[in-house]
């Protein structure tokens, strides 16, 4: 969320994660300190009906080793689920041929480079970040601007340490394979990359300056992400979300809203069955308004948050 020779490994894997798995580095970097979660809540919340679950788990995509061990109430939701849907296919995204594929799909016309893209200024910005991070300042010329996006949030998150391994999708994903237990995606990679071609350039180009003025906070950013995941503290994760005004509307709609509006009928449908199913996304996905849960709620689906001890 390979490509060629000069390509990072961090940024490598951190493509083959949902693009939420980026959101948290850099839009939590421009946001003060969480409060203390209420005890004993989890990061997961539950609709049930007289012969069904669904769970709807929080991910934080890229972990570092130090915030191990996931929580133990993802395992037993695991057990529990017949099946978990992740945002992408997992598989799919494991797959060899991903990456080069991934590349393609963001990648400029031939001929073009990101600086008939971005104005001078981002341009120059873009490569002392990346002197920063000891890569060629070349590295990011043949890709258009969502992929920068995508990227240069990968790359932050590699610097906090933070990998899809260490990830709840990850370790989720192995245990499905491991018990042969099925498993599929809401969205695809090419819908995905797709989403930001509805955005105009200066969008995505204005959300990278704010970025950049900010990327020293994250590191304590992440500190809280983390923090706010592990307690299931959902009041306070949504008024971080909800009070940032860094994001662009525009993009907010576009990663968040449009895609929680998207899912929907997904979660209705395995209701709909005899089945219990785990949904696994990101946690920005699951609080405040217009969230998955805001918008089920407002159907009429009583949705309530786990308790560690269950």
């Amino acid at each position: 969320m390979g490509f060629n020779q000069s390509i990072s490994a961090t940024a490598c894997h951190s493509m083959k994660l949902p693009i939420s798995a980026i959101l948290p580095v850099l839009a939590l970097a421009m946001v003060s300190p969480l409060s203390a979660g209420e005890p004993d809540k989890a990061p997961v919340w539950k609709i049930s009906d007289s012969d069904s679950t669904v769970y709807l788990a929080w991910s934080v995509h890229l972990l570092r080793k130090k915030d191990l061990p996931i929580p133990a109430v993802f395992d037993r939701v695991y057990a529990e689920s017949e099946e978990v849907v992740f945002e992408v296919d997992m598989a799919v995204m494991s797959r060899p041929g991903a990456a080069a594929e991934m590349t393609k799909l963001g990648s400029l016309p031939a001929g073009e480079t990101l600086s008939d893209r971005f104005v001078p200024e981002t341009m120059k910005r873009l490569r002392a970040y990346l002197r920063d991070c000891g890569m060629r300042e070349d590295f990011l010329d043949p890709y258009d601007p969502g992929m920068v996006f995508l990227l240069l949030s990968s790359l932050e998150a590699g610097k906090l340490g933070a990998k899809p391994e260490f990830g709840v999708e990850t370790a989720l994903f192995d245990q499905c394979l491991a018990d042969g237990k099925p498993s599929r995606g809401l969205e695809t990679m090419a819908y995905q990359v797709s989403l930001f071609d509805e955005l105009d350039d200066s969008v995505i180009e204005e959300y990278l300056n704010r970025s950049l003025d900010q990327i020293k906070e994250s590191p304590e950013a992440f500190d809280r992400l983390v923090e706010a995941w592990r307690e299931g503290d959902a009041k306070a994760l949504a008024a971080e979300v909800d009070k940032d005004t860094s994001m662009p509307d525009e993009l907010r709609d576009l990663l968040l809203t449009k895609r929680n509006r998207n899912w929907i009928p997904e979660i209705e449908k395995a209701l709909a069955t005899d089945r219990d199913v785990m949904f696994l996304v990101g946690a920005a996905h699951l609080v405040g308004e217009e969230s998955v849960v805001d918008l089920l709620r407002k159907k009429g689906i009583e949705v309530t948050q786990l308790a560690n001890s269950e």
